[in-house]
């Protein structure tokens, strides 16, 4: 098949503008249903046959897409329905259903459910000072709170501590803005969002002091209890691992050649990119995550409430704890990327029609051309979004 064809069955599936054109076109998508329908009613009525079908059939859509496509790829990618696979596909050298991939920043996802599971269990307070769990209620703690809070722009600095208004909810939602231990903060904690490997890296070490624990130790459990075969936290460069996980895949990272990544997973990364799963793995912990089977329903609502607008490659991105919100044109996704040498990663989550995409890489793009690193997370994404928005609209008629 060539590339005209995968562009040809694209084209007719895709009723929206690309990932990398709708944030120049929102104007004509319109921001509600009756703008939908003044835009797309002629296509709806010829296409209406196609939307009322099973999400099964874009399955070879998904497929070529990757074989096809002009970046070398190689990686597992699991679609679900209902918890059900619809496509399972892998490509490289020596993947199969089994390999397993570090998972970069998907690791965030985990490690927010843990914070949330601390929280059910009575362990945390998410309006609590990071300070506070970390080293301990000082006596001054709550003096140069006041004082920060009076100076806003600078705050008392202590190079033993962090900014003494920094709380877990911010850390959770990249708006922190914590530095190295010792160097003054960024902005004030909770003016806006930056994204934060450290901030991520944190909360490992508060829930190491709150649950008595090493935070691998509690992945272990965690997967344990959750029957998450396959999901681990491991430590060392990408040969030492695999001595111990036989099924990971090395990672490759391309730069003037594609070449063996020379990654490390300290105790800082893991909880922040560091995790190990599989395909299947990390969309098992997705359905029970949205299934309401591992946090109470108010911590699931403060997962993914939207706390703040962050710019992405994908237009009117919120951040809730560890997930990345988009409800254009009443479609609700959850979704995260990730990138670290040698990996990367995305997955979606549609909560309306019970869709799960996972897809985990072991070859990282030149970072030169981000347009060309995540053109294709892009291209399947909005494979999904047109096929759903296309049900829902069939669906009521509009």
């Amino acid at each position: 098949m060539r590339l005209s064809v995968i562009g040809s069955l694209l084209t007719g599936l895709l009723l929206f503008p690309s990932a990398n054109s709708v944030g120049a076109s929102q104007g004509t998508i319109g921001e509600n249903a009756q703008s939908l329908r003044e835009h797309q009613s002629a296509k709806l009525e010829s296409q209406t046959a196609s939307s009322e079908s099973k999400l099964g059939e874009i399955q070879a859509i998904i497929q070529a897409a990757i074989m096809y496509s002009p970046q070398p790829f190689s990686g597992s990618v699991i679609l679900l329905e209902e918890g059900k696979p619809l496509l399972e596909f892998q490509k490289g050298e020596e993947i199969n259903q089994d390999s397993r991939f570090v998972m970069a920043s998907l690791s965030k996802q985990i490690t927010a459910t843990l914070v949330l599971q601390a929280l059910d269990a009575g362990k945390l307070d998410l309006n609590q000072t990071l300070n506070h769990y970390l080293f301990g209620d000082l006596e001054g703690e709550h003096k140069a709170l006041k004082a920060n809070k009076a100076d806003t722009n600078a705050g008392t600095l202590n190079p033993n501590r962090y900014d003494e208004r920094i709380t877990l909810h911010q850390l959770l939602s990249h708006t922190s803005g914590v530095d190295r231990l010792g160097q003054p903060n960024r902005f004030t904690p909770g003016s806006q969002f930056k994204y934060s490997n450290l901030g991520y890296s944190l909360l490992g070490q508060v829930l190491e002091k709150v649950n008595h624990q090493s935070f691998a130790e509690q992945v272990a459990q965690f997967a344990t209890r959750y029957q998450l075969n396959g999901l681990s936290a491991e430590l060392g460069n990408l040969e030492a691992i695999q001595v111990k996980v036989p099924s990971l895949a090395v990672g490759l990272q391309e730069s003037e050649v594609i070449a063996p990544a020379e990654l490390v997973i300290d105790e800082a990364l893991l909880p922040a990119g560091g995790l190990i799963a599989s395909p299947a793995t990390y969309a098992a912990f997705q359905q029970q995550l949205h299934a309401g089977k591992l946090l109470s329903p108010e911590s699931y609502q403060r997962m993914t409430t939207a706390y703040i607008e962050l710019p992405f490659l994908w237009p009117n991105m919120r951040y809730g704890y560890g997930i990345r919100i988009n409800k254009d044109n009443g479609l609700v996704e959850y979704s995260h990327t990730g990138y670290v040498s040698g990996y990367m990663s995305m997955t979606l989550h549609y909560p309306e029609f019970n869709v799960d995409l996972v897809m985990l890489e072991n070859l990282s793009l030149n970072l030169n051309d981000r347009k060309r690193v995540f053109e294709l997370h892009n291209q399947i994404r909005q494979v999904l979004r047109s096929h759903l928005l296309l049900t829902k609209l069939s669906k009521y008629k509009i």
